[in-house]
């Protein structure tokens, strides 16, 4: 006759299982959200560096725009200066003189008209470029903002819940044998230690069992094992996965899981 209390023990535990399954899986997501959040800020993070190195570009182009013009004041300061030695010198030589100064003055000029008109146009480019990250920055801004209220909406929905699956198991514990406890949680500490978080939340002790096949491992259970598992008399482990066997009963009327 079947063990009825091992039976409902490796019922109870697997329940606790299923239960600290879920309640991993509710912590995995409350550490995933602050990552999302984070990502979502880093994005406008993005278009705020992009803007400040736009800005600093546009602000030395129309520095070196600014400095051109000044060059070209300076010039005009300086040809009229030559334009009224000319008018009192008194050889040939000398007027030749100042008015290749004038010449060469005029040639800066145009060099430096020519580099003017080069850095509107790119100042105008930038303006633009701004203009249009302005205008992705606002959208990105907002949808962050929308999108950083839900994910701390439902940050706050999983904390309740983590508490009161925390509360429910706090509860629920008392029920199992402090031997097969003991065993899971080591079992489930020695899991989560080496596994990756993506593997935590389907670490398992106990594996339940149909049709003659491990429901961990998905490996056929050997028919000696299998008779001594459904008998509830002790303990009975996979021999492949080594998971706790909760398999189901030989005798159709009991309930399972």
């Amino acid at each position: 006759m079947a063990n009825e209390p091992l039976q409902q023990q490796l019922a109870l535990l697997y329940q606790l299982q299923t239960r600290d399954q879920e309640l991993l899986s509710v912590q995995q997501k409350l550490q995933d959200i602050p990552r999302q959040i984070e990502q979502l800020e880093a994005e406008v993070q993005r278009y705020e560096k992009e803007i400040a190195a736009k800005s600093a570009e546009l602000a030395e182009t129309e520095k070196e725009q600014r400095s051109k013009n000044a060059e070209l004041e300076m010039n005009t300061v300086q040809r009229e200066k030559y334009k009224d030695e000319q008018r009192t010198v008194t050889s040939n030589e000398a007027y030749t003189a100042l008015e290749r100064q004038i010449e060469f003055l005029d040639q800066q000029d145009e060099e430096a008209e020519d580099v003017i008109l080069t850095l509107m146009e790119e100042s105008d480019r930038l303006k633009e470029e701004l203009a249009g990250l302005e205008v992705e920055i606002n959208k990105e801004k907002e949808k962050t903002a929308a999108e950083t209220e839900q994910l701390q909406q439902e940050l706050r929905t999983l904390e309740v819940e983590k508490d009161e699956k925390l509360k429910q198991r706090k509860a629920f514990l008392p029920e199992i044998d402090k031997g097969l406890r003991d065993e899971y949680h080591r079992w489930m500490k020695a899991r989560l230690a080496i596994q990756s978080r993506t593997a935590r939340a389907k670490a398992g002790f106990i594996a339940l069992a149909e049709d003659g096949t491990c429901g961990s491992c998905r490996i056929a259970i050997q028919p000696q094992t299998l008779k001594e598992a459904q008998k509830f008399l002790k303990p009975v482990y996979c021999s492949s996965c080594k998971r706790l066997l909760y398999v189901e009963p030989a005798a159709s009327d009991v309930a399972f899981p």
